[in-house]
């Protein structure tokens, strides 16, 4: 194998590792697991039936783990963006209401009887509007910058305890799998007296 087709298989490998996949995929996984444990190969005299009757269960118990790992993340990360998203609720309700006056104020020049008099009144209170609503603009930019940083805190934690999720499914789901492997081909294997670990 050339050295630039090695270096293409290790940087799709490295891709594929540093995603976490969603509980969908695992599922799917799983899915595939049980069609090939089922299979006429894998139930023949040359592999122990019992295996696969004790361990799929294990494997599925794995993969469910997982998908409450990963639901747990994510409601944790929903419900810390709430608090923080409902805690700039103050400050939106007083820009709104700073932005709501200003433009009533300008929009009470139309109902002035005559054109002079709207004209004046649009003339006078436009630049201090402008300034209010300037002013409103940087401090609604203040507040959504403050928020975003907030929420890209949450977010990284949300994806660390994805990843560890994610790993505690690999090395637990794997383990089992070898398990099961070794013992497919282990005509003397017995149920065990005590529970597999989860």
């Amino acid at each position: 194998m050339s050295f630039k087709a090695v270096l293409v298989l290790l940087a799709i490998g490295a891709v594929t590792v540093a995603a976490v996949p969603t509980p969908v995929e695992i599922e799917g996984e799983s899915a595939l697991v049980q069609r090939l444990l089922s299979s006429p190969a894998m139930r023949s005299d040359l592999f122990n039936g019992d295996c696969v009757e004790y361990y799929t269960p294990l494997l599925k118990g794995h993969v469910d783990k997982y998908n409450d790992d990963f639901s747990a993340c994510r409601d944790s990360y929903n419900g810390a963006f709430a608090l923080i998203d409902s805690s700039f609720r103050g400050a939106r309700d007083e820009l709104t209401a700073s932005v709501t006056g200003t433009c009533l104020s300008l929009l009470n020049c139309d109902g002035l009887t005559s054109n002079s008099d709207a004209f004046g009144c649009l003339a006078s209170g436009g630049p201090s509007a402008s300034k209010q609503l300037e002013q409103a603009s940087y401090k609604a930019s203040d507040n959504q910058t403050s928020l975003l940083t907030q929420v890209s805190e949450i977010k990284d934690t949300e994806t660390r305890c994805q990843i560890e999720a994610y790993r505690t499914y690999n090395t637990n789901h794997g383990d089992c799998y070898d398990d099961m492997l070794a013992c497919l081909g282990d005509p003397n294997w017995e149920f065990p007296s005590t529970n597999y670990v989860l």
